[in-house]
């Protein structure tokens, strides 16, 4: 870091961090929803900020994706995108056939 300013990294990891919030904040007013159109809503909310959560924790498109990731925040972000994915697919009802797939694939 020079001159005071945050690098891409850490940028990238303050972006996943709140991210990450805003997937826990949906999922705790989940848990807690009043009727089923706010139900609906909030799965709807959900699944966008998963989508955003994929996209941020990404690898950029020149990096090739079998190297193992080297640094701890590289490993987070890399989680967050499998987790985020998964919550994509809960959320969008697909979640058990994905994860059947992602087995398979591994």
């Amino acid at each position: 870091m020079t001159g005071g300013r945050m690098s891409s990294t850490g940028s990238t990891n303050l972006h996943v961090g709140a991210a990450v919030a805003e997937i826990e904040g949906l999922y705790t007013a989940l848990r807690s929803a009043r009727n089923e159109r706010h139900r609906e809503r909030i799965l709807a909310d959900l699944a966008q900020a998963g989508r955003r959560l994929t996209a941020l924790a990404q690898p950029p498109q020149g990096t090739r994706g079998s190297v193992r990731p080297r640094s701890r925040w590289e490993r987070r972000r890399l989680l967050a995108a499998r987790g985020a994915d998964l919550v994509a697919a809960f959320a969008t009802g697909d979640g058990w056939r994905h994860l059947a797939r992602s087995k398979g694939r591994a």
